[in-house]
């Protein structure tokens, strides 16, 4: 009797456990959880009660884990452990009790969802098979239903009598087999869901309609002017806009490269990146973000504008460089924007006329005046529905601070395919120039000093082949151009035999093409200008171009340093007699003004 009562009293029985899972699941139950006392020397039985037949079953599992795979709803029911073991020199039992429901997931639905702007019209599709669809096309064969009950549609030709009191019509295509239903001018009301019933058949189709409240004014937070520079004597601004202006001008290399293979090319990275600063201020939003982006400038770089005029003042002297904006009568622009367009830039926005002709004589006349007549056709037509139309002109007069001894020598051009071309030169038997060869960049370099505290870099592949220029240009990038003119800033200068084709280049960019490349999809498409036009209009940039064209005259403006000197072979030599990479650089604002390449002379 002492020991039937010891077992009695020494016995823990641990809460049930309700577990639901479904079918297919896997599950383990832990028999003891941690809580528990430790037993020695344990034993388990686990044991097992259906759900559905109330039999008991014991389990061949001898282990505190109970493992089930892939359950079925016959697997539901009671799992009982029981733990024997000892406590001390107790023997004592542990059990615990597991109910378990296995239950089939429900078979899903699918449902067509549609979208619509409160105050539009929607369709609310119910095509049906053909097995269902009704011989009399006059009586669809569907009802539709909704939650409040039964829609009753009128026909299409009620609709305008109706509009007022009845907003809901068929609008079927029974060709198509689609027994539709139209609601106009949908309220908040009208949102939830619709059952299409077909008649005589258990099938139904259902169409959720999600009713949305009107978007946002376009502008709402975006119409106030650029903010304020608040660190004009800070040197970082100045810094940044040095490296965005450096890493920019090798991007535009690259792609405009890929675009115009095998062609010379010609391009002012500071004026298209001006023009496109100007742009920003009255960009916003993605708009604006894509744009500083594309230009390599960091997020909200309130000082870009302020550094950007300091630089114009720098390379005035040299670089002809203006902007302007047309925009179409029907447009407005913001104050805002119209004055520190001006206080920045210089330009003032232009409107553009009805007339189409009257357009491009207007442009193109801007053009000659800004460029001293070197640039006198910007473009041929502008087109009638043109809402805003960005230009750009650049115009460079650099002169050689060394004169050379001949300034119309000819001689042979070796282009890629090894055809040799008869070209004018200038040509010099010694002439002061710094030059070096950069691993880096597959080339040998030459700076010869201008004017202006500029300065002209010409990069030479090894051999006139195209795979060697090929070779040079594909490392032609922000790291290598910034590492060369460090480097060449270094080097001594030398004496060398120079000779180098005459360059008169004159090139037209369309930039389209370009920016988009470059993530700036948004310009073209849908842009948020809401710091340049008021409201809810929309505009969008309808042509973007850039012309530039770079002249380095043959007279040298030290002339008393051109004297004659008889020709030495021991000197260096500097021919720039096939295909070349060039790029104008000025020294003090340290910052690319031209770039191109030279092909065929």
């Amino acid at each position: 009797m002492f020991r039937i009562l010891l077992l009695l009293c020494a016995g823990l029985s641990l809460s049930t456990c309700d577990i639901t899972v479904l079918q297919y699941s896997s599950i383990s139950l832990p028999c003891i959880p941690d809580e528990a006392p430790t037993l020695a020397d344990s034993t388990y039985t686990w044991s097992f009660t259906s759900a559905e037949t109330q039999q008991q079953h014991i389990l061949e599992v001898n282990d505190n884990i109970l493992n089930l795979r892939s359950m079925n709803t016959s697997d539901s029911g009671q799992y009982k452990c029981v733990q024997e073991g000892y406590k001390g020199e107790i023997r004592v039992r542990l059990s615990r009790t597991f109910s378990i429901r296995v239950e089939v997931p429900p078979a899903f639905q699918e449902w067509q969802v549609i979208k619509v702007e409160a105050k539009n019209d929607v369709t609310l599709p119910c095509q049906v098979a053909q097995s269902f669809s009704s011989r009399d096309t006059k009586s669809p064969p569907v009802v539709w239903k909704r939650d409040k009950g039964e829609v009753l549609p009128k026909d299409t030709d009620d609709q305008e009598k109706n509009k007022t009191a009845q907003r809901v019509f068929w609008d079927t295509r029974p060709d198509e087999q689609d027994w539709a239903i139209k609601i106009t001018e949908v309220k908040e009301e009208d949102a939830g869901m619709y059952q299409c019933v077909i008649t005589n058949s258990s099938q139904m189709l259902l169409v959720e309609l999600e009713v949305q409240g009107p978007p946002p004014p376009r502008c709402l937070g975006h119409t106030d002017p650029w903010e304020e520079c608040l660190e004009k004597d800070s040197r970082s601004g100045t810094a940044i806009l040095q490296e965005s202006l450096k890493e920019f001008s090798t991007i535009v290399y690259s792609k405009l490269k890929g675009s115009q293979p095998k062609t010379n090319l010609i391009f002012s990275p500071v004026s298209i990146a001006a023009a496109l600063y100007n742009l920003l201020l009255g960009a916003r939003a993605e708009t604006r973000a894509q744009l500083e982006q594309a230009l390599k400038l960091p997020t909200e770089f309130s000082c870009l504008h302020f550094e950007m005029k300091k630089v114009k003042e720098v390379i005035k002297d040299t670089l002809s460089m203006t902007s302007a904006m047309f925009y179409s009568p029907e447009e407005e622009l913001v104050e805002a924007f119209i004055n520190q367009s001006l206080e920045f830039y210089d330009a003032k926005p232009q409107q553009l006329t009805n007339d189409s002709v009257l357009n491009v004589k207007l442009i193109n006349e801007w053009v000659a005046v800004k460029t001293n007549s070197k640039i006198t056709e910007l473009i041929k037509e502008v087109d009638p529905s043109a809402s805003f139309v960005l230009l750009n002109a650049v115009y460079f007069n650099g002169k050689w601070k060394t004169l050379f001894e001949s300034t119309n020598k000819p001689e042979m051009f070796t282009m890629f395919s090894d055809e040799a071309k008869n070209v004018m030169t200038l040509y010099s038997t010694k002439y002061s120039l710094q030059m070096g060869y950069f691993r880096s960049l597959k080339a040998e370099v030459g700076k010869f000093p201008l004017t202006g505290k500029n300065s002209l870099y010409i990069l030479l592949p090894p051999t006139s082949s195209e795979r060697d220029f090929l070779l040079m240009e594909k490392n032609i990038n922000y790291g290598n151009i910034k590492e060369m003119v460090s480097e060449m800033s270094k080097m001594p200068i030398q004496t060398a035999e120079v000779t180098l084709p005459i360059i008169k280049l004159k090139e037209t960019t369309l930039l389209e093409d370009l920016l988009s490349n470059m993530g700036v999809s948004e310009l073209f498409i849908n842009p948020n200008f809401c710091g340049m036009f008021p409201g809810e209009q929309e505009s969008f940039v309808s042509d973007i171009r850039h012309s530039a064209f770079l002249s380095l005259t043959k007279k040298g403006v030290e002339a008393a340093a051109a004297t004659s000197i008889s020709f030495s072979r021991s000197f260096s030599t500097f021919s720039a007699l096939r295909p070349f990479v060039l790029m104008l650089w000025n020294d003090e604002a340290d910052i690319p003004l031209f770039m191109g390449r030279i092909i065929d002379p």
